[in-house]
């Protein structure tokens, strides 16, 4: 399995949002959709998109999404009972930068989460990770944790927000402090190693 990061552009100063693309020799999974369709298309190529994983629903994660759909008509997948976040500003926190982010995806797309996860030749151990947002997930593939906005190479998300919760987000990030991992890939910045990813959670412990 190859891995590219594609950095989002949009409002880039204060998001910089990392889109994620796990490559086999004949298909795609796409992790996050804050990065530019045509950007994401040049690292995919000529394989087939078998489908974008969320690890949260912030419109920073999913600000491109209805344009993945139109191009590869690929299943989406987020935590079950969370689809909402797709069309309410509110749960997808967009009324932070005074926009109502609406995404209409088709429902028949939207899969949800098991604890395990396999599509084509991709597997995936799903962690709920609620904190950030209620909906927060870790996804690991072999040996690679995407983090999404639960922990970054030197710090935690945030958890002043409207449905953010101190104490979830506690129990998630002792949740992976156990998981066998070797590298971290966070929602934003830089990927860091376990060391380096046990060291900040420690921190906030």
């Amino acid at each position: 399995m190859d891995l590219q990061v594609v950095k989002s552009k949009f409002l880039r100063n204060m998001f910089d949002q990392n889109t994620y693309v796990l490559l086999s020799k004949k298909s795609a999974i796409i992790i996050d959709a804050g990065a530019e369709l045509e950007d994401v298309k040049e690292v995919v190529g000529n394989r087939k998109v078998l489908a974008v994983l969320f690890t949260h629903l912030h419109f920073d994660h999913l600000w491109n999404i209805d344009k993945y759909v139109n191009e590869w008509n690929c299943d989406v997948y987020c935590v079950k009972g969370e689809e909402e976040r797709f069309v309410n500003s509110d749960l997808n926190a967009s009324f932070i930068i005074r926009q109502n982010i609406v995404k209409n995806i088709d429902k028949i797309l939207i899969k949800n989460y098991a604890e395990k996860l396999k599509i084509g030749e991709f597997n995936f151990d799903v962690i709920f990770t609620p904190g950030h947002t209620s909906d927060g997930v870790c996804l690991l593939c072999e040996d690679k944790l995407f983090t999404g906005d639960t922990v970054f190479a030197d710090g935690i998300g945030r958890t002043d927000l409207q449905d953010s919760n101190p104490f979830e987000m506690k129990n998630s990030l002792v949740k992976i402090c156990g998981l066998k991992f070797a590298e971290a890939y966070p929602g934003h910045y830089e990927s860091a190693k376990k060391e380096q990813v046990i060291k900040a959670i420690n921190y906030y412990l």
